[in-house]
């Protein structure tokens, strides 16, 4: 007899740290492993790291931001969250976000869903163990932001979670970008329109300065043609500086 209520103890034991869920979508933070005993849900606020079960130490924040597994949405876009639930407990999930970081009292401050979890593994998908749930994510762009979610196991289904400190609870997160793709895409277009646009307009108006002073030399050399083409100008001047010159030595030997 006392060795089958060892068993059950153990049993109970085994059952109660094995006790997980596991974010799909998005992409989580820490990899889950293939079994539940291989999943990363155990520490505050994120499921890795140093902190306790019930966020109750010193440890509330987590800065080790994946940057080969970061999901990028559009600013107020409302995106489909999936999980599973491993083991079944009664409680509630809750979906939170920090706008630069991870850090469990910026997630208490921006819960995005709060819903019941009732009691056994069956989810809202299919009749499986499988939950969908969507949210809408803020309009101000990120590059350091975290979606959060919670199992808080604590047998309430009826009251959502302020703060789930205190409270036997399983952690995911997910590291992601909010942006805007299109304003940065029309910005690169228009600036090439314009340098384009410009470099043409410029050749056009050096090549008709260079015919009109070929056509008042008439007697122009060679290199006089070819500083025209740089800057059209100088020469002009030069061939009106020799006219006047001329003239004014014509009239010089009339009088003597």
């Amino acid at each position: 007899m006392s060795r089958v209520v060892v068993i059950w103890v153990v049993l109970l034991a085994t059952s109660s740290a094995r006790a997980h869920i596991q974010l799909d979508a998005p992409l989580v933070r820490y990899s889950n492993g293939a079994s539940t005993s291989t999943e990363v849900n155990k520490h505050c606020p994120c499921g890795g790291g140093s902190g306790t079960s019930t966020c109750a130490g010193v440890v509330t924040s987590d800065p080790n931001r994946s940057a080969t597994r970061v999901t990028t949405f559009a600013p107020g876009e409302t995106i489909v969250v999936e999980w599973r639930e491993t083991i079944g407990h009664t409680g509630r999930f809750r979906i939170a976000f920090d706008p630069d970081g991870a850090d469990l009292a910026d997630f208490n401050q921006n819960i995005l869903l709060d819903i019941a979890d009732p009691a056994g593994r069956v989810g809202n998908v299919d009749s499986s163990n499988r939950w969908r749930a969507e949210v809408t994510l803020p309009t101000t762009p990120c590059r350091t932001c975290t979606l959060q979610l919670l199992q808080v196991m604590n047998n309430n289904t009826s009251q959502p979670v302020a703060d789930p400190t205190g409270a036997s609870t399983y952690f995911q997160c997910a590291d992601i970008i909010i942006r805007t793709g299109e304003g940065e895409g029309e910005g690169e277009g228009e600036g090439e329109g314009e340098g384009e646009g410009e470099g043409e307009g410029e050749g056009e108006g050096e090549g008709e300065d260079h015919e009109h002073a070929g056509d008042g030399q008439g007697e122009d050399s060679a290199a006089d043609h070819e500083g025209c083409s740089q800057t059209g100008v100088p020469t002009l001047w030069l061939g009106l500086v020799g006219v006047l010159a001329s003239r004014w030595r014509s009239r010089a030997r009339r009088h003597w």
